[in-house]
């Protein structure tokens, strides 16, 4: 027989009565100043003790009987039936080895989820979600930027010019993404190019000036409308808004369209792409070439001389795997 002592609140007001309580044959009978209860176990439930805190026992009807009497708790605990959850709670909680376990398949289950889940996740929405909100979030992420990083070029405009005709040429003899082409300077992102959600493709000065001439510049850029044709800048936003949205995920925000482009320069700047968005990229930007009769070195050269002028600003400096990856245009032979 387990007794104890305990308050019991009768689910109508906040008054607390002082009773007994008396674990006999299946039975939990509470007995105080004007209270007789019997109540079957079936229709008890104890909560899991927190600390050292008092534990609950619900009742029918609403009531609830606390007692700081835990080891008679936990006798009370092992008395109920065995489809209770909170016994089966107890038992996995209150053994080291459980709770490792479960601690471990945790661990994996979130590591497998940021791994795999969510880069395909991503991939799935960005192809799914309308054109309209990819063009809204990389206007904000340009804005944002041209407040920041980038400021009006100094290139000359003739030179410009003839880059952006160069480009629309070849784009009316294959198929493009749709897509702005727009030249910027910044200190921030050195020798650089960048495609952002909606098609918006950001050359910088150095980059331009770095080249030796306009068929590396091509090079670079087909390897942007490479991203742009996969939405890969769209699939990083959401790939990191749903890393966060994990840690979130009881709240239900998991933020705006406008964190979204806030946070997206600050990715591809931080971490640039994923090793698989940039095998994408270099394969459209390898076929273009190819159709384009220009010669794929052209990307390896430009991708070298960024290779030996890094700096902590130059987001081609987070590119993995440089030699591996232009091991295929430097093998590449004519045009396709």
């Amino acid at each position: 027989m387990t007794r104890f002592s305990g308050e019991l609140f009768d689910g109508i007001t906040s008054r607390a009565h002082p009773v007994t309580a008396t674990l006999d044959d299946g039975t939990l009978h509470i007995e105080g100043d004007g209270i007789a209860l019997a109540i079957p176990l079936g229709d008890v439930n104890v909560a899991p003790p927190v600390g050292a805190a008092r534990g609950v026992v619900h009742l029918p009807e609403g009531r609830e009987l606390h007692s700081a009497d835990l080891a008679a708790l936990a006798q009370l605990t092992q008395a109920l039936p065995a489809r209770s959850p909170e016994r089966w709670a107890h038992k996995l909680e209150s053994r080291l080895v459980y709770a490792l376990a479960a601690l471990l398949v945790s661990v994996v289950v979130i590591f497998s989820g940021l791994r795999w889940g969510l880069p395909a996740a991503a991939q799935l929405a960005a192809h799914t979600l309308p054109a309209g909100l990819d063009a809204r979030i990389g206007k904000e992420s340009l804005a944002l930027m041209e407040k920041v990083s980038l400021n009006p070029s100094k290139l000359a405009a003739a030179r410009r010019q003839a880059i952006a005709q160069r480009l629309a040429e070849q784009c009316r003899h294959q198929a493009c993404p749709p897509h702005v082409l727009l030249f910027r300077d910044s200190q921030m992102f050195g020798a650089n190019a960048m495609a952002l959600p909606g098609g918006a493709i950001v050359v910088t000065d150095a980059l331009v000036k770095l080249s030796r001439h306009d068929d590396e510049v091509l090079a670079v850029i087909a390897h942007e409308l490479g991203h742009v044709q996969h939405r890969h800048s769209l699939r990083l936003a959401l790939q990191s808004i749903g890393a966060g949205a994990i840690l979130v995920a009881v709240t239900g925000d998991i933020g705006s369209v406008t964190d979204l482009a806030a946070g997206l320069p600050s990715l591809l700047l931080q971490s640039g792409y994923s090793r698989d968005m940039e095998r994408e990229a270099d394969a459209y930007a390898l076929a273009w070439l190819g159709t384009a009769c220009i010669p794929a070195r052209r990307f390896a050269d430009i991708l070298d001389r960024l290779d030996k002028n890094t700096s902590g600003t130059n987001l081609l400096d987070s590119h993995p795997g440089t030699r591996e990856r232009i091991q295929p245009f430097l093998a590449a032979r004519g045009c396709t």
